[in-house]
């Protein structure tokens, strides 16, 4: 019990540790894909708004530059140089570089220098992202107009982009973890149903199945599971049934084995050589029955050869014909013509009858008489004496069931047997007593069908 405990926390933690691995995977490849976007991402957005920030500043200088060049090209200065934003500082520069107009420092320094040979100018000083556009008259530069804003507002803009996108990413990787943790339990749970269930039949269950996860590479190794372990305890309860089975068919051949040796050792000589005989047929019908349940028991007899039930039941009434003959009754024999062909095991249909035979003779009354006929999609083969069945009939097939009538363990078992055929054994009449066997002629499993015992075994005498 330790040791079946230890291995079943064994390999929950392996499945255990194989789901924190999908996640880990999971989670690792969501935090790559995330860095190897968001990076460039984050760069080309700190440029974006950059630029954008540098467009704005131009378009405010444009507008004041516009707005003042008939001042200058008349030699008039604007009293003041309002901004259109407030977030703008801008600032009128002469054409030596000193500011006349506006806000900013006295002196325009290189920016307004390039800006003063034509061409827009802009830089990003230490705190302040300036930008500088020429007023011209014609072809003659006129002033310059200098428009700066704090680079911090900037920075924060994209500090913020940033955040979000930061927060979208860990969004985006808790969401992949919680998917990946719910798929690597759903690919975990029939692992660990298919291993618990691998358990329960390493301890003998092996009725125990796995259950359809809907993952169809599983679900097919799941059936294929199911298969193996169908087989193995159809084989493991034949061993199991084998032991019981053997001891209630061997007894009686052991019997008259013994009784034949105690004569041939005790008995006149005269008798001898009969009892020799009878202990010799003893022993090959032992050989045989042993033979034929280890076949059953291992699920090792012929298939689709077809049974020759005459063959059999004549075998088995000469056999049983002293005994029946010793203890005063008659053993009779029926059989139609024109029976419907069967493929059942000889050596499971012959066990089957062996035990109804047994049974009639040991704890039945009166003559015995064996039909065998057509039913209806069926071989039927009807074992009845002159006595009465008076027990439970519910319980005539019972392992347990001891009445007064004796029945043990041949019929539970002979009943197991058929049906492992396909066929059905029943109780057709408790008075008289007649047992009937169903054996299929098609690969369907035989009906029910009222028994005609009556009609086809005479309760006196009736040739073969």
């Amino acid at each position: 019990m330790r040791s079946t405990t230890s291995s079943t926390s064994v390999r929950s933690g392996r499945l255990i540790g194989m789901r924190r691995r999908i996640n880990l995977l999971a989670v690792l490849a969501a935090v790559l894909s995330t860095v190897l976007f968001l990076v460039p991402l984050g760069y080309l957005t700190a440029q974006y708004l950059l630029a954008d920030e540098r467009d704005e500043l131009i378009r405010v200088a444009d507008t004041l530059a516009v707005s003042i060049s008939a001042e200058l090209s008349r030699g008039d200065t604007p009293a003041e140089l309002p901004s259109p934003d407030d977030d703008v500082v801008a600032g009128l520069y002469d054409p030596t570089g000193d500011r006349i107009a506006g806000s900013g420092p006295s002196q325009g320094g290189a920016v307004v220098r390039r800006a003063l040979g034509g061409s827009e100018a802009d830089v990003e000083l230490a705190g302040d992202l300036v930008v500088a556009v020429p007023v011209t008259d014609g072809a003659r530069v006129t002033g310059v107009v200098r428009a700066a804003s704090d680079y911090a507002v900037v920075r924060v803009q994209i500090a913020q982009t940033w955040a979000v996108m930061a927060g979208l990413a860990a969004l985006a990787v808790a969401i992949t973890w919680l998917l990946a943790r719910r798929q690597g339990r759903r690919l975990a749970a029939p692992l660990e149903d298919l291993a618990h269930t691998a358990t329960r039949i390493g301890d003998g269950d092996f009725a125990v199945r796995t259950s359809p996860s809907g993952i169809a590479e599983i679900d097919a190794a799941g059936a294929a599971f199911n298969t193996t372990a169908q087989r193995i305890g159809d084989l493991v309860s034949r061993e199991r049934a084998f032991s019981g089975y053997a001891s209630h068919q061997l007894r009686t051949p052991l019997t008259g084995l013994r009784l034949g040796l105690e004569i041939a050792l005790h008995g006149p000589p005269a008798l001898q050589q009969d009892a020799l005989a009878r202990a010799l047929s003893s022993a090959d019908r032992l050989e045989r029955t042993i033979a034929e349940l280890l076949a059953l028991a291992r699920d090792s007899s012929p298939r689709g050869e077809v049974l020759d039930i005459g063959s059999v039941v004549d075998d088995l009434t000469e056999e049983r014909r002293p005994a029946v003959q010793m203890a005063g009754r008659t053993l009779n024999l029926h059989l139609e013509d024109d029976l419907p062909t069967s493929h059942v095991a000889a050596a499971a249909a012959r066990q089957i009858l062996a035990v109804l035979l047994d049974n009639a003779i040991a704890h039945g009354r009166g003559d015995i008489g064996v039909a065998v006929r057509s039913s209806v999609g069926a071989l039927a083969v009807d074992v009845v004496d002159e006595g009465e069945y008076r027990g439970d009939l519910s319980a005539v097939f019972s392992r347990h069931d001891y009445s007064d009538r004796g029945h043990g363990i041949g019929l539970p078992l002979a009943r197991s047997l058929a049906e492992a055929e396909g066929g059905r054994l029943s109780l057709a009449s408790s008075a008289p007593t007649t047992f009937t066997l169903l054996l299929p002629t098609t690969d369907d499993p035989v009906e029910t069908a009222p028994s005609a015992v009556d009609d086809h075994v005479p309760s006196g005498n009736s040739s073969r």
